[in-house]
């Protein structure tokens, strides 16, 4: 069940959330509280649900089939969480029928670094997601607006997607898994050749 169906069906059932290595449960949590524990990061797809009627623990990502819609967006070794927070956030705001193509999610930039960003392409829209010390930034880009998007090869497997808006205004992602950035760019450039100006 996806998680619009979950929320229908899940109207009024509660959850027991069993954390993966912990010995007591938490919870009771409504299907909207397990989703916000799972866009914070709070609660991962193996960690295990419990509700009236399912029998057994189970992990979430087969109560809540999560996994399906962003599986095909982890072909190029993608972060599989990171992606699944992007694909919800850029989902909640796309116009009606905008498609959501690709996913890019930065390689952890150094030891301390905790941050990634995303770079999400639809067929109307290029996507940037920052993390934020709350919650996350979406910067929304109609292909319009793009005047053009080059690819830099950082050497190491990694690299450099950056996004010219105007003739004044670039924005840089680095430290892109290469497979990733040479998709984005293209994508893009694909995207670019089909507006309409």
């Amino acid at each position: 069940m996806s998680i619009a169906e979950g929320e229908e069906a899940a109207s009024g059932i509660l959850f027991s959330i069993l954390k993966r290595g912990e010995r007591d449960p938490i919870g009771p949590f409504t299907e909207t509280d397990l989703l916000k524990l799972f866009n914070d990061g709070q609660v991962r797809q193996d960690d295990m649900v419990y509700y009236d009627g399912i029998g057994e623990w189970k992990p979430i990502h087969e109560v809540f089939d999560v996994q399906e819609q962003i599986s095909h967006f982890v072909d190029d070794g993608q972060d599989t969480q990171k992606v699944g927070i992007a694909f919800r956030e850029v989902a909640n705001v796309v116009g009606a029928g905008e498609s959501i193509y690709y996913i890019a999610v930065q390689a952890k930039a150094g030891l301390l670094s905790k941050t990634k960003q995303c770079v999400i392409i639809t067929d109307r829209h290029l996507f940037l997601m920052m993390d934020k010390r709350v919650g996350y930034e979406l910067e929304a880009h109609p292909w319009k607006a793009v005047t053009n998007t080059l690819m830099r090869d950082e050497g190491r497997g990694l690299g450099t997607f950056s996004i010219l808006l105007g003739g004044e205004k670039r924005s840089d992602v680095c430290h892109i898994p290469l497979k990733q950035v040479q998709r984005l760019f293209q994508l893009s450039q694909e995207m670019k050749e089909g507006v309409d100006y």
